[in-house]
């Protein structure tokens, strides 16, 4: 490292020493430093996990002190020769609305992009950020660390997918027409159509897209080539490029947005640009284009940009509409979250405000129907009959600014210099209606599962068949999961994929979801993959009952049953003549033992007069299977049927419904039918346990 970058660090840290937590250098002793320009610190998880939470604090002191900005690296931990598949991971979800929101899944706005809103409108704003993601997925790709694209950088990218990622809210037709119009050449170059054989026939490849690095806006540029020129860089270059990085950027640029004037230029120029064109001609020097890259840095910060989560672009946006959804973004870009004191602000004052947000947005009446935080009733009344074609305008506005209410409000006013400031509110991302509908049909009915649900989500959150097959099963058909049986004849599943006891719950879950969410799969308000989904993400929660959600829906506590039997019990109930004849030869558990496969027989109408003569016949003995059951004691055998009932009462099928192959199987025959085996177990239990 060069020695000029060594001093300038230990700048840094004796700044740190005096003004930073005492752990702070504990921890920076732990890291790697390197220089390229700027610094980057590598660490291992430990130290980097908390370097991660000091980071604004680490950033602001370097970048003040030396002028460069400051970037965390992890150490890869994973030894070369690793096998990928020895380490699995997933995605988790705390709550509903987490697993539904989707919160660590965002596309990053870059902030300096919404300054071109009022150049190119919302249209294209949405394209650009949709190419951005397109263009950091595809530096992931090829090992590139960035945290934005670089000049020259290119992608290869469906036009579908483009629109897919927006929601849809901008259609094919108009994607194209902004193109043509010239408003996207601000942010990248389309290549020629590229075609190429297959089987015969010429395709055509998707379109391949050129990134062209960081620009000014119009507006932007001309401020800045002004302030160059008033600071006199004619006569000393160096030294106002150098006067120019230590200048607050709200005294070279106009905030929170610039509108667009008659004398802009008519294109986006970068920094660079602008220095050659104030050269005149001259030759610059490699320490001057270095400030100007700087410059550029400082004024545009490719690193700053919003974290909006993709669930935003798919359901909100959509609803909302390009123009205010880009907005709301602009707005939102005007908040922030003070971690250093604990404080958010959500909300801003917008001077002039009717005509500030139409010149923000290039729209007349978008910012007449925001909605207000307390609507005023003055004014005409709503008429209640109009034309059809008032009533779809009508319909239209009142969905919009429904949309909207959750997002953008006009809170107050104030006097201002020419008209009245706005105050506007910007509320965080929230479900939509019909996800909100969906999460309080999940909680419900995670909330209060019976027993044998309750084995089959710690079966399905740990079991990946089970998962895949119930999204197979999904997929199969939209409006209904269907039974085991079809997905066999379908020649998805075979009885090897999944044992009979995964068949059980794969049984279970079917019926159960089936039954409750078949009026929101009817209504269209959510499809059962988006279910099974959502159950995915929060499968984590099913393992361990002490939790937040399994402890909701924990199972009753059975009273607690007598260690022993009390063959006297069952006594009392036959002839005195023919009970002390069982309790002289000692029959009791023999007794006990026919009343419990008289019970569970069909055939038998009276289980204690069957059990009786049974006991008392000579040279035989009772099933084993129901001495088996006998020997469980009272606590033992009441448990083992209460869960046969709960399986068999959720739709389990089969003997694996009453256990698998055990005694209770045995005694309980599965060609009777699911209804006479819950008659069974119920007589049983009556005999059995009876209430008090």
């Amino acid at each position: 490292m060069e020695k000029a970058s060594l001093d300038s660090w230990s700048t840094v840290r004796q700044h740190l020493d005096l003004h930073a937590p005492e752990e702070i250098s504990a921890l920076l002793d732990s890291a790697q430093l390197a220089f390229d320009g700027n610094f980057t610190l590598s660490a291992p998880l430990s130290v980097y996990s908390q370097l991660c939470q000091l980071y604004p604090l680490l950033e602001t002191s370097v970048q003040d002190l030396t002028g460069a900005h400051l970037f965390l690296a992890l150490e890869p931990s994973v030894p070369m020769g690793t096998d990928d598949d020895s380490l699995e991971l997933s995605l988790g979800a705390a709550s509903l609305t987490e697993a539904i929101l989707a919160p660590e899944s965002i596309a990053a706005v870059p902030a300096y992009l919404l300054r071109f809103v009022p150049y190119v409108g919302s249209g294209a704003i949405l394209i650009a950020t949709a190419l951005r993601q397109a263009f950091y997925r595809s530096s992931r790709e090829r090992g590139g660390d960035a945290l934005y694209p670089k000049q020259s950088d290119r992608v290869r990218i469906n036009v579908q997918a483009i629109l897919g990622s927006l929601g849809g809210c901008i259609s094919r037709a108009k994607f194209f027409r902004i193109f043509q119009e010239g408003r996207m050449d601000f942010f990248v170059r389309r290549e020629p159509a590229s075609h190429r054989m297959v089987q015969g026939q010429l395709r055509r490849e998707a379109t391949t897209y050129v990134y062209r690095g960081l620009l000014l806006t119009p507006g932007d540029a001309f401020d800045l080539r002004n302030y160059l020129q008033k600071q006199g860089f004619a006569e000393r270059p160096l030294e106002t490029l150098q006067l120019s990085l230590d200048t607050p950027r709200d005294q070279i640029l106009q905030f929170p947005y610039r509108l667009a004037q008659d004398n802009d230029p008519s294109t986006a120029s970068s920094v660079t640009d602008i220095v050659l064109s104030l050269l005149e001609g001259k030759k610059p020097s490699a320490a001057l284009l270095a400030l100007a890259d700087k410059l550029a840095l400082q004024l545009i910060r490719p690193e700053a940009f919003l974290a909006v989560p993709w669930y935003w672009f798919r359901k909100v946006l959509p609803e909302m509409g390009d123009d205010l959804g880009v907005l709301y973004l602009m707005a939102r870009n005007c908040c922030y979250i003070d971690w250093a004191r604990g404080r958010d602000r959500d909300q801003f004052w917008v001077q002039s405000g009717l005509s500030t947000l139409q010149g923000w947005i290039g729209n007349e009446t978008l910012p007449k129907r925001l909605p207000h935080a307390q609507p005023s009733k003055r004014g005409r009344k709503r008429q209640k009959n109009v034309k059809e074609a008032s009533s779809y305008t009508r319909n239209w506005r009142d969905a919009n600014r429904d949309a909207a209410r959750g997002y953008l409000l006009r809170q107050a006013t104030r006097a201002g210099k020419d008209e009245p400031d706005w105050q506007l509110k910007v509320g965080p991302v929230s479900l939509t209606p019909q996800d909100e509908a969906l999460r309080q049909a999940l909680q419900a009915w995670l909330l209060e599962p019976d027993r044998s649900l309750r084995e089959a989500l710690a079966c399905f959150a740990q079991n990946q068949t089970l998962q895949q097959a119930l999204e197979r099963a999904a997929y199969l058909d939209q409006k209904h999961i269907c039974h085991f049986e079809t997905l066999k004849t379908k020649a998805i599943c075979q009885f090897e994929t999944l044992d009979r006891e995964l068949i059980g719950h794969y049984e279970t879950l079917a019926t159960a979801l089936n039954s409750y969410f078949e009026t929101l799969i009817e209504a269209g308000i959510c499809h059962f993959a988006t279910i099974i989904k959502i159950l995915k993400r929060i499968k984590n929660n099913f393992l361990e009952p002490q939790d937040i959600l399994p402890s909701l829906y924990s199972p009753p506590q059975r009273p607690e049953k007598r260690k022993d039997w009390d063959y006297q019990f069952f006594l009392a109930q036959i002839s005195p003549v023919l009970s002390e004849r069982i309790r002289s030869e000692k029959l009791e558990e023999r007794f006990l033992a026919e009343l419990i496969a008289a019970a569970l027989n069909p055939q038998v109408n009276a289980p204690l007069s069957m059990a009786v003569s049974k006991t008392l016949q000579q040279n035989q003995s009772a099933p084993q299977a129901a001495i088996d059951l006998a020997a469980l004691g009272p606590q033992g055998l009441h448990s083992l049927v209460g869960q046969a009932l709960d399986r068999l009462r959720s739709g389990y099928l089969g003997s694996f419904a009453v256990g698998g192959k055990t005694a209770l199987s045995q005694l309980l025959k599965d060609s009777i039918g699911s209804a006479a085996q819950i008659r069974m177990l119920e007589r049983l239990q009556e005999t059995l346990f009876p209430e008090p």
